[in-house]
């Protein structure tokens, strides 16, 4: 059997690795239909702006590279991005791994592995696996924020102005992901001030030429929401901060990271190492696990902290865990030799592809075979009874083409030369809308009509119902209350409305689920009222 000897192939190991998952994200990503955040990203890249009322706008800029390189919006090209960036996070902790090893003196080999160990691990994180397939803001957050702590370690080691350089790009784009960028921040300036040998830094221009370009880099989404009175701010400073002490979230959060976003064995190491990193900085003042570990304690514990208040998604921490795995990296590496492998490690990292191949069967897995159950703090989101809305996309965007040319073909039949013809679509739901938009053949324009709420409202700023004026409508919604409420509320904007049609979404002879379709003819181009 060949063995890994040299420090060549253990390069070449995770490189036949790194490839094989990459190759089955890439064919995986085109099995599953865009999610409605998805979808509302992909909206993004269709109105480029210099921010989002949700969050920065990096995921918009590299889908709109992504889907127009390859000539068209498909489930593959809005989630190419995910998985190369995923690629390139899991290559950023081999080199941060490599990095480190080397300055604890670890031999060539010694370094190698541990560049294995830990771009494995990224590779096969549960959490980190899912988002290297699903393009949402925390692709580009945690490549951004790997190549930061890789590039920023380089600069704090050597001190050389192209690291610090880099650090300051990197950072930026970090910003430019995700809020929670600020977390990294906080840990980086938490290492200068604890460890001696790089408080020197604090009196020295480099890291603030660095921090001055992360703000140039962001500074045009700063001006953005300067023009719009603070949207994204106060949108995660304040709307969705809806708190109320409840500690049993806290247990949620635990149970959710241990059982499924980092695996049950992974969870136990990572938390063991935080504690361990931390002795031996005190104990022996271990600079690489200093930084390490703490690039991973802040934000968590800030993540600790906030469940004691609200429920906390699995994906929020995920760039959080990136540090303390790259330690156990490190650390595995010295004992990776015959008899010397650290307890229960092959066994933890095998879990960890137990859950992370389960989740995937779990996605195909037929919906008559889910058993029911939800999260009772976010029923709506957290909810098995989901696993059906991967289907009927395209019957949907195929039944709502029909409609609009049978529309279309009925105006030009009856007016053709009012010069108002038309027809657009909305919906009342951001997710349904994007998702509209994307399945409907030829991707028309899809609009937001509901009331004020705190997530998608960044359809405020695209719809102009007032320009719809003199056109027909088509409401799409997932409910039956819903669209025979919308009938009402259309009657009032309308010459005519039609009573609800409902698109049912068959397989094998069973329903699965349904939407429902509302025909409105002349709109007035008033926009809607909801007391809002």
């Amino acid at each position: 059997m060949w063995k890994l000897t040299t420090p060549q192939r253990y390069r070449w190991a995770f490189a036949v690795m790194l490839l094989a998952a990459t190759l089955f994200r890439a064919w995986h990503v085109t099995t599953l239909p865009l999610s409605g955040d998805e979808a509302y990203h992909w909206e993004w890249s269709r109105h480029l702006a210099l921010g989002y009322y949700d969050h920065p706008g990096l995921t918009a800029y590299c889908i709109w590279l992504s889907t127009h390189l390859l000539g068209r919006s498909t489930e593959f090209s809005v989630r190419l991005p995910a998985v190369v960036l995923g690629a390139g996070t899991a290559i950023v902790c081999f080199l941060l791994a490599v990095a480190v090893a080397r300055e604890k003196e670890a031999s060539p080999l010694e370094s190698g592995r541990a560049g294995f160990l830990a771009g494995a691990l990224a590779l096969i994180t549960p959490i980190l696996a899912f988002l290297s397939g699903y393009m949402s803001t925390d692709p580009p957050l945690l490549f951004a924020w790997a190549l930061s702590l890789f590039l920023f370690y380089r600069a704090l080691t050597h001190g050389r102005w192209p690291d610090w350089i880099g650090g300051g790009v990197a950072y930026g784009l970090a910003l430019q992901s995700k809020f929670l960028a600020f977390f990294l921040a906080a840990a980086l300036a938490a290492f200068v001030l604890m460890s001696s040998a790089d408080r020197k830094w604090l009196r020295r221009p480099r890291p603030y030429v660095a921090a001055a370009i992360a703000m140039l880099i962001v500074s045009p989404f700063l001006w953005w929401n300067a023009e719009h009175q603070w949207a994204t701010f106060l949108f995660n400073f304040a709307y969705r901060q809806q708190r109320a002490f409840a500690p049993q979230h806290l247990l949620v959060f635990l149970a959710v990271s241990a059982l499924v976003s980092v695996s049950p064995g992974l969870f136990a190491w990572s938390t063991t190492a935080i504690a361990e990193g931390f002795r031996r900085w005190f104990h022996r003042q271990e600079r690489g696990s200093l930084y390490l570990i703490i690039a991973t304690a802040v934000p968590l514990a800030y993540f600790l902290y906030e469940s004691l208040w609200q429920p906390i998604s699995p994906h929020w921490p995920a760039a959080a865990w990136l540090g303390v795995l790259v330690w156990l990296g490190v650390e595995w590496s010295p004992l990776w030799a015959a008899g010397r492998r650290p307890p229960l490690a092959r066994t933890s990292i095998g879990i960890a592809l137990i859950v992370v191949l389960a989740a995937h069967v779990a996605l195909h897995w037929p919906p008559e075979c889910v058993p029911q159950w939800s999260y009772s703090p976010q029923p709506t989101r957290i909810n098995t009874a989901k696993n059906v809305e991967r289907f009927g996309w395209p019957e949907l965007g195929a039944r709502i083409a029909e409609v609009r040319d049978a529309m279309t073909r009925a105006q030009q039949a009856n007016a053709p030369d009012s010069g108002r013809d038309g027809v657009f679509l909305i919906t009342d739901q951001y997710g349904l809308s994007a998702a509209v938009a994307f399945y409907t053949p030829g991707q028309p324009r899809s609009h937001l009509w509901r009331r004020r709420m705190n997530c998608g409202e960044n359809y405020r700023y695209w719809d102009d119902f007032r320009a719809l004026g003199g056109q027909d409508v088509i409401f799409v919604t997932k409910r039956e209350s819903h669209a025979r409420r919308a009938a009402e509320q259309l009657a009032g904007h309308c010459r005519r409305v039609d009573p609800p049609e409902t698109v049912a979404i068959l397989r094998n002879g069973l329903e699965l689920r349904a939407f429902h379709l509302v025909r409105g003819y002349r709109f007035d181009g008033e926009p809607p009222e909801f007391g809002d």
